[in-house]
């Protein structure tokens, strides 16, 4: 699905282009136009959600794409970076939602968006909608002047909507960590799911591993675009620089959630523990409370064919209730039954 704007500054107009007139149209970076629609800072967003095979190969003919570009945004690069190829830039970075799985889990699910920035053109590419791309076209349908900066400024605005969505899903995260930190020192609770909160704790653990694994590289690609303004005069860097800020208060709060998921796991795993060796205690205060008996018993059995009274049946049979007694109270007070 393709959508387009082009934005012309003198007139401070925004305009919606067709599939037609976009590959129609001449920017002022063209160097075989004669006429070119875009003049100086004037420019072009085109916006593609899941493109064909042979809408890619037109782009890539209109934008003479590296065939390097080509591949990886055919195959899902995966880790945010940026590429300078002279002409244009070309930078990947994600955007992030939870959704409950089958088993009512907690599941990450991460959207590449492929990203070249022109002179006056700026493309994004993406395997489907992105709702913060959405809502920002609709805010700029409504104030055309919002991207007066050029392309720069729209780079911002699309990569400052997607982590910004980034804080809701921590926010969720925070809250289930609460959640497990209440569970987790509710023992009625903790007894009756034993089996399941840890499993949930290393979900969650590797939906923030995850989460990390593309948001370090997010920050790393912000501050190069920072360097790269401010060597170009610093037209965006107050803008930029909120971007970066953004990135590291994310992998920051990343950072603070695994560390405090890591304490409550290892909680989790102590009071597991102590459970577990009151269990073993208990067992072993029955074990031996009857070994006692069993040992009388097993003497007698051995030495006398028929136990008779005057042999000490009864002196036997007081020994074992009396042992078993005496062994019960004593564990009992060393709080082990």
């Amino acid at each position: 699905m393709f959508r387009a704007f082009l934005y012309r500054v003198a007139p401070n107009q925004l305009t919606s282009l067709d599939e037609k007139t976009l590959f129609e149209c001449a920017l002022h970076s063209d160097t075989n136009a004669t006429s070119p629609l875009c003049k100086v800072d004037s420019f072009l967003w085109i916006d593609v959600s899941a493109p064909s095979a042979s809408e890619i190969e037109a782009l890539a003919r209109r934008f003479q794409l590296d065939p390097q570009i080509l591949e990886d945004i055919r195959s899902s690069e995966g880790r945010p970076k940026l590429h300078d190829y002279d002409a244009y830039l070309y930078l990947i970075f994600h955007a992030i939602a939870l959704v409950l799985d089958e088993d009512e889990r907690l599941d990450l699910q991460q959207l590449e968006i492929d990203c070249l920035l022109g002179p006056d053109w700026i493309l994004t590419i993406h395997g489907q909608p992105v709702p913060q791309f959405e809502d920002l076209a609709k805010r700029w349908v409504k104030k055309p002047d919002w991207m007066r900066n050029g392309p720069p400024q729209l780079l911002y605005e699309l990569m400052d909507s997607v982590l910004d969505g980034y804080f809701p899903v921590l926010d969720s995260m925070d809250e289930k960590i609460d959640n497990f930190e209440d569970r987790l020192y509710n023992s009625a609770t903790l007894e009756a799911e034993s089996g399941s909160m840890s499993g949930e704790i290393f979900v969650l653990k590797r939906a923030l591993l995850e989460i990390r694994h593309i948001a370090v590289p997010t920050r790393d690609v912000v501050n190069v675009l920072l360097r790269r303004d401010a060597q170009e005069g610093g037209r965006n860097f107050a803008a930029f620089q909120d971007l970066y800020d953004h990135a590291s208060r994310i992998v920051e709060n990343i950072d603070t959630y695994r560390e405090i998921l890591g304490g409550a796991l290892d909680a989790y795993l102590a009071i597991e523990s102590n459970r577990m060796n009151a269990v073993m205690k208990r067992f072993a205060a029955y074990s031996i409370i009857l070994l006692v008996p069993t040992l009388i018993a097993g003497v007698y059995g051995m030495n006398f064919g028929d136990l008779p009274a005057a042999h000490g049946f009864w002196v036997s049979i007081s020994a074992m209730v009396g042992s078993i007694g005496a062994l019960g109270i004593y564990f009992r007070w060393r709080k082990w039954l």
